[in-house]
């Protein structure tokens, strides 16, 4: 086809680059569909929070994941896809969060808190130790006071929100953070610092 003047032949161009432009956002919006579909059932399937909440190892997936795919994005689409990835991330972090609501009230976050009291105590060795743990952690002050056999004291803060405790042994000044607040605050750092989530400029 035959352009008469430079604005036809503008609109030409225009239209294609639209048209091109287009397709691309909407593969790679396919593409972030599938990913976050294919993230959240492993989240859902695997994340059992047992042990350490195996919390390190779902979202080291997701980080990963996320890594690859915004290293093949180009610069021109990278504002509107890192709005879109932004929200798909926090949607997964409330998934997490719920999982972990859910593990903080089951029989596997007593028997989790157990064995790190158990450790605890053998590390005291009958000195005292002073436990901080959340001021809504119904099942903690019972469990250190069937599996601590060493003088303690117990101190409920506002400020631990999602489970566990941390321990002071006093005499030695050792404190060891075995809460699930530090893993999880952790983990999502860690995420937002690597995930390159930012345009650079």
């Amino acid at each position: 086809m035959a352009y008469n003047n430079a604005e036809q032949l503008y609109r030409y161009f225009d239209k294609a680059i639209k048209q091109e432009s287009d397709k691309k956002i909407g593969e790679l919006r396919k593409e972030i569909n599938y990913l976050y579909a294919k993230e959240m059932k492993k989240v859902n399937e695997e994340l059992s929070l047992k042990r350490d909440l195996e919390l390190s190892r779902a979202l080291k997936e997701i980080q990963k994941d996320y890594q690859d795919q915004l290293n093949k994005i180009s610069v021109g689409y990278d504002a509107k896809l890192i709005k879109e990835r932004t929200f798909m991330t926090n949607i997964v972090f409330h998934a997490v969060l719920d999982q972990i609501y859910q593990f903080i009230t089951s029989k596997d976050y007593e028997k989790l808190m157990e064995e790190k009291l158990v450790k605890i105590n053998n590390l005291a060795k009958s000195k005292h130790v002073i436990f901080t743990i959340s001021d809504r952690d119904t099942h903690l002050p019972s469990l250190i006071k069937n599996h601590v056999t060493s003088s303690f004291e117990i101190i409920k803060s506002p400020n631990l929100h999602l489970g566990g405790f941390e321990a002071m042994i006093e005499k030695e000044g050792i404190v060891i953070d075995e809460t699930i607040d530090s893993k999880f605050a952790e983990q999502k750092e860690w995420f937002y610092k690597n995930s390159k989530l930012f345009i650079r400029k």
